[in-house]
């Protein structure tokens, strides 16, 4: 099986190059994050979301879909906190870049209260 792909900028140019796990980067951050959220932790760890957030990102070609720069991580666009059911759903998900993603859930704790 093939290593998944990401896109990236290389003097102005796209190029396709392997995916890395960024699984170190996040550990620490991970650990208070979700220290009082068992089954949001439980979900995100999950098989199933690995799985489909990679897909996700993979068909998305790892282009953040606000800017349009290299996405990192794939993101619902209802938050799962808001709608448990719609968590496994494709067409909730969308690859965004980091920055993007902070602007986002910024946006979303002022409008459901989170």
């Amino acid at each position: 099986m093939a290593k998944p792909k990401r896109l990236i900028v290389v003097n102005g140019k796209r190029q396709l190059v392997d995916f890395d796990s960024r699984k170190e980067e996040y550990q620490d951050y991970n650990r208070t994050r979700w220290k009082h959220q068992n089954d949001l932790m439980r979900f995100y760890n999950s098989k199933a979301w690995r799985q489909l957030s990679k897909v996700v990102l993979n068909e998305h070609y790892y282009v953040c879909t606000k800017c349009g720069g290299d996405a990192t991580l794939a993101d619902h666009i209802i938050p799962v906190r808001v709608d448990w059911s719609l968590r496994l759903d494709k067409d909730n998900i969308q690859p965004l870049c980091d920055s993007c993603h902070a602007v986002k859930t910024r946006e979303e704790k002022q409008k459901y209260n989170l």
